[in-house]
């Protein structure tokens, strides 16, 4: 499955075999969960409407669903729905579009692994809809205080890669986000200070995560996505907090297509997720991006100690006006 990566609050994993699932149940207790996030989520639907059509990675869909099925796996698009069917306005859930989404999926691992891979079904006539239940919820508000945080770290991010990315900028650029970030954001983001340090560090494989040179208006909506992106991963990844949720222990797998994504968390991902999404790693001298020096490296290493020395004890309050007033300033400032 190449175009498919996997994490769990370890980092990069692969998916346990049947005998590594029947040791986890076992011995811990617990129960692997697969996670997808939407654009796997939106491709496997896509499959069950367009079959033969469908512009998707079929052969990586097949090896997913082949695995779930033989291996009894549990599979949830629970993040993804909630991404994929609300409406931005009033943060109201798309109902008729998040059942759409989900009848398909629970479909496509139900049907039979051997026709499916024929495409030979027709969703329409083969699948029965039952009375649709009750949603525990109709909005998604209760998500946007983490989401408008990831959106509004992005779009800093993207204000200051504007400005210039050359090897000379590459230590006031960090700078001036950390500085942002405990003066305005008022909150320490642990994934979005990894991706701005590689960025402006000078790794341009992560740019597409700021759409770095797209349009305004294809730019705001593909960092909304990113900001979708990182609280899909930082809720998926979290076991504890899974495990809570889902009322069982739960040894949970986010499946994700997107490259970028995977290789900014797998490298620390349990230090980010587990024990606390707003606090940072502290970069070694082996694991820095080129633009940065060791003598650099080693003051912002003291810096970010500092800042979190500081802030124990700080309760973290969340004021909707002004960050809603912060991300306006900062999608009007986006060239």
């Amino acid at each position: 499955m190449q175009q498919f990566h996997f994490l769990s609050d370890l980092g990069k994993v692969s998916l346990p075999t049947k005998v590594e699932i029947e040791t986890l149940e076992a011995k811990n207790k617990e129960l692997v969960f697969l996670i997808l996030d939407s654009s796997v989520s939106l491709e496997i639907a896509n499959l069950t409407k367009h079959r033969k059509r469908a512009k998707v990675e079929k052969n990586a869909i097949f090896h997913l669903i082949e695995y779930i099925q033989k291996n009894s796996v549990k599979q949830t698009p629970i993040f993804a729905l909630t991404e994929l069917c609300y409406d931005r306005g009033t943060y109201d859930i798309l109902e008729d579009k998040l059942w759409d989404i989900k009848n398909r999926l629970d479909f496509a691992f139900q049907y039979p692994i051997k026709r499916f891979k024929r495409l030979d079904f027709d969703y329409d006539t083969e699948y029965y809809i039952f009375d649709k239940p009750e949603l525990l919820s109709r909005s998604i508000s209760s998500f946007t205080e983490n989401l408008n945080m990831y959106y509004a770290g992005l779009l800093k991010i993207r204000q200051i890669a504007d400005n210039g990315l050359k090897k000379e900028q590459a230590e006031k650029n960090i700078e001036l986000f950390i500085d942002w970030m405990t003066t305005e954001l008022g909150v320490i983001l642990g994934l979005e200070y990894s991706l701005a340090l590689e960025i402006f560090g000078g790794n341009s494989n992560l740019r597409s995560m700021i759409k770095l040179g797209s349009a305004k208006e294809k730019s705001l909506k593909g960092i909304l996505g990113t900001a979708w992106d990182l609280f899909h991963a930082r809720m998926s990844c979290n076991r504890p907090q899974l495990s809570e949720m889902v009322g069982q222990n739960v040894y949970p797998i986010f499946v994700t297509k997107d490259l970028g994504l995977f290789e900014l968390m797998a490298p620390h991902v349990e230090h980010l997720i587990r024990y606390d999404s707003t606090k940072m790693t502290i970069t070694t001298e082996n694991n820095y991006p080129p633009h940065y020096s060791k003598s650099f490296m080693d003051y912002l290493n003291e810096k970010m100690l500092r800042i979190g020395i500081e802030r124990v004890g700080i309760e973290r309050t969340y004021d909707s006006d002004k960050m809603n007033k912060l991300i306006k300033e900062l999608e009007e400032n986006l060239t």
